[in-house]
């Protein structure tokens, strides 16, 4: 009992504030105490649970990520200042319930049903570029909303591929789903998620934050959120198409070729699925369940990087030194599309 205690502990370090700049939610701390003290480090603010602090102002920052190795990139986060006022309570929806970090939220419209509505169930947040682009190259019409749902980072504001998507009118709503917090809509939970993303977008990509949770377990990771939203999917009246997490290059036995989490998200997916494999996939998925259909899609993501100014990477790997990883997003898009794609519009 007393190593639970110890593990479920907080990691809080007062730090002092040596850089705010202006219109940011990072600024820079000097770290005060603990075995990081004396050290400078970036601090987020989430503008939705409180103010970004001033210059010199002393605040209490999470340091776990930078104190476990965690792949944070050494950034600290910043706890919020109190203050603000409770709004007149209307539908009993908070984020972060019952934590001392719960903040008012309001439930987005729901669309009635999913019928008919593209979606696209992505494995990590490291796919959503690459699906961005293939639905501009394809239907640049269309209208793309994010499904966010926990798994992964739980607050928008996390994500640089989401403030660069955004930037270049690919990404047009982020729906954050549950305990995520952040985006232009929010939701209870994935199934309200969708239904609001349907109300503001054509197209619906859902997947995670950056930084997928991993505890070394079949079914203890973030990637099982993609379960959760294919069910989901399916229920609401889609047709839900999965992208697969595959790799070339990564060293990782368990993630070689089509990678044991999408095995373990497809035997739980309880409908049946299209799963969409790019012309270059690695051979030896047969062992995979056989009430998915897995259908070849002629379409990658080669050029898309270069027609629309945005960087593919993934556990710093680029589009040329694991392509097959982001042209299963690619090709999920365009399986998605396929009736679409010839109709003419």
């Amino acid at each position: 009992m007393g190593r639970v205690s110890e593990l479920a502990a907080l990691v809080l370090r007062r730090a002092r504030v040596i850089a705010a700049p202006a219109d940011s939610h990072v600024v820079e701390l000097e770290l005060r105490e603990g075995p990081l003290a004396g050290e400078v480090h970036p601090g987020v603010v989430y503008p939705e649970l409180g103010a970004v602090p001033k210059l010199g102002d002393t605040v209490v920052a999470n340091t776990a990520g930078i104190e476990m190795a965690l792949g944070t990139g050494g950034v600290a986060f910043v706890l919020p200042a109190s203050g603000g006022e409770a709004p007149v309570n209307e539908d009993h929806f908070v984020k972060l319930p019952y934590t001392p970090l719960q903040f008012p939220a309001a439930q987005a419209p729901q669309a009635e049903s999913l019928d008919g509505v593209p979606v696209v169930v992505l494995p990590l947040h490291s796919h959503l570029a690459p699906a961005c682009c293939a639905v501009a190259d394809l239907r640049p019409h269309l209208r793309v909303a994010f499904v966010w749902q926990e798994g992964g980072a739980l607050p928008v504001g996390f994500s640089r591929i989401v403030r660069d998507l955004r930037g270049r009118d690919l990404l047009h709503a982020v729906v954050s789903c549950g305990n995520c917090f952040g985006g232009n809509l929010e939701a209870a939970n994935v199934y309200s998620g969708l239904l609001a993303a349907a109300v503001v977008a054509d197209v619906i990509l859902v997947g995670i934050g950056p930084g997928v949770v991993g505890t070394a377990t079949p079914h203890g990771h973030g990637g099982m959120s993609a379960t959760t939203a294919a069910n989901a999917a399916a229920a609401l009246g889609a047709d839900p198409i999965i992208a697969p997490r595959i790799s070339a290059a990564d060293k990782r036995e368990r993630h070689t070729g089509i990678s044991r989490h999408t095995q373990t998200v497809l035997s739980a997916t309880l409908t049946g699925c299209r799963v969409a494999l790019p012309a270059n996939t690695p051979t030896g998925f047969t062992e995979l369940l056989t009430r998915h259909s897995f259908v070849p899609v002629e379409y990658d993501a080669r050029g898309l990087e270069e027609r629309f100014g945005v960087i593919f990477s993934s556990m710093r790997r680029n589009y040329n030194e694991d392509p097959v990883f982001f042209d299963a997003a690619a090709a999920a898009v365009a399986l998605a599309l396929a009736p679409a794609v010839g109709d003419g519009a």
